[in-house]
C-alpha cells in the first residue's frame, strides 16, 4: 500500500536528518570532496525546510476541513426543523466529532 502524504514527508524528513548528520560530522571516513559535501548539505537542508513546510500545511487541512463543514451547518440553519434538516445535521456533526 502506498504511504500517505504525511508518512512520505516524515520519511523524507528522517532521511534528510540522518544524511545531514552523516555529511556534517563525518569528515574522516567519507571519501568525498568538500564541494560535493557542500552541495549535498545544501540539497539536504533545502529538503528539510520543504518537508517541514508541507508537514505544517498538512496539519492545517484538518482544521480547514472542519471549518467548511461548520459553514455548511450555518447555511442549513435557515431550514425548517424537519427530518431532512435533522439528517443533515446528524451526518455533518458526526464528521465534526471525528
Amino acid at each position: 500500500m502506498k504511504p500517505t502524504s504525511k508518512e512520505l514527508l516524515e520519511a523524507v524528513s528522517k532521511h534528510c536528518y540522518n544524511e545531514l548528520t552523516l555529511y556534517r560530522f563525518n569528515n574522516t571516513t567519507l571519501n568525498v570532496s568538500d564541494k560535493y559535501r557542500e552541495g549535498r548539505l545544501t540539497a539536504l537542508e533545502y529538503l528539510t525546510e520543504l518537508t517541514y513546510y508541507y508537514l505544517q500545511e498538512e496539519k492545517k487541512i484538518n482544521e480547514e476541513f472542519k471549518q467548511q463543514i461548520s459553514k455548511q451547518l450555518k447555511l442549513y440553519d435557515c431550514l425548517d426543523d424537519t427530518e431532512y434538516k435533522r439528517g443533515l445535521y446528524d451526518a455533518l456533526n458526526v464528521v465534526l466529532g471525528l
